[in-house]
């Protein structure tokens, strides 16, 4: 009784403040700090070093192609935890970009029904991170893959309750390896950019995670991207469009960021928030 009263406080509070999803974003990693120096980039070759190009692309077919590359190297070499590694990171990477163009709003999920496509990259993602993990891989970055793609599971308070306690414990075990992976960072700034003020909302703090982020990636817009919308959410326009400009440099094939730029230049609010069309992104090209 003692252990399944405070279980059933947590709940009904979760339900009091509404989006119940975002339990996945704030906890127990908020003690990870921001490091004062980023570490130097570890160059990428091989498959890789494709997954890269292909992330960079925004394309869903390349991608595709790498996953499918991916799948023959672990059929190849079974044995090898490397490709498995690649392998949930490739699944992790096409997960994200089919919200590529999905608007980003506080609090909400990116899908309430995650599509059937989604849901598959996840789950193969997921069994290639506990192969890899079997094979000896106890790296940062595989926990913090497997977080990334345990995160989109979480559509509601159902999901939240079956997820978060292992996403915050993933995410706790990446800080521990490596407490200066950017890309832990990233996951950590998203925590505190997109969930509600009653559950770790703190776009400030996440802008730090973001900037330590954006230093160490720099092949890398994504981090600009949110850095931006940390700073809007603070009022704070000239700086956001400075990140967005940046995350366009870095990246033009980024059509989320080119549209959201554009829609910030023109004073929009909730420059973020909508989804990008089709036609917006052509008039940006």
């Amino acid at each position: 009784m003692s252990r399944a009263l405070p279980l059933l406080t947590a709940a009904c509070a979760l339900v009091a403040g509404g989006t119940t999803w975002v339990m996945l974003r704030a906890g127990s990693t908020t003690d990870i700090a921001v490091p004062t120096a980023a570490p130097a980039p570890a160059p990428a070759a091989g498959l890789a070093a494709t997954l890269k190009t292909a992330r960079r692309s925004c394309d869903l077919a390349a991608l595709d192609t790498v996953v499918a590359d991916a799948q023959a190297a672990c059929r190849a070499t079974p044995d090898e935890a490397g490709a498995w590694h690649l392998l949930a990171e490739a699944h992790l990477e096409r997960s994200l970009l089919r919200s590529h163009d999905r608007g980003m709003v506080v609090g909400a999920p990116v899908f309430p029904t995650p599509p059937p496509a989604l849901v598959a990259d996840l789950d193969a993602g997921l069994a290639a991170t506990r192969r890899a993990r079997e094979l000896g891989d106890d790296t940062s970055d595989l926990f913090r893959i497997e977080a990334g793609l345990m995160s989109q599971h979480i559509t509601g308070l159902a999901t939240a309750l079956q997820w978060n306690g292992r996403i915050q414990e993933a995410l706790q075990k990446a800080g521990e390896r490596a407490r200066d992976n950017p890309h832990l960072h990233v996951a950590l700034g998203l925590r505190k950019l997109l969930a509600p003020k009653l559950l770790g909302h703190d776009p400030a703090a996440a802008l730090a995670h973001f900037e330590f982020a954006a230093k160490a990636l720099g092949d890398d817009e994504r981090p600009a991207v949110f850095a931006a919308m940390a700073s809007a959410l603070q009022q704070k326009r000239l700086q956001a469009i400075g990140w967005l400009e940046q995350a366009v440099a870095r990246n033009p094939q980024n059509r989320f960021a080119r549209v959201v730029l554009r829609r910030v230049q023109a004073g929009e609010t909730d420059a973020f928030a909508r989804d990008v069309t089709a036609a917006e992104a052509a008039a940006t090209k």
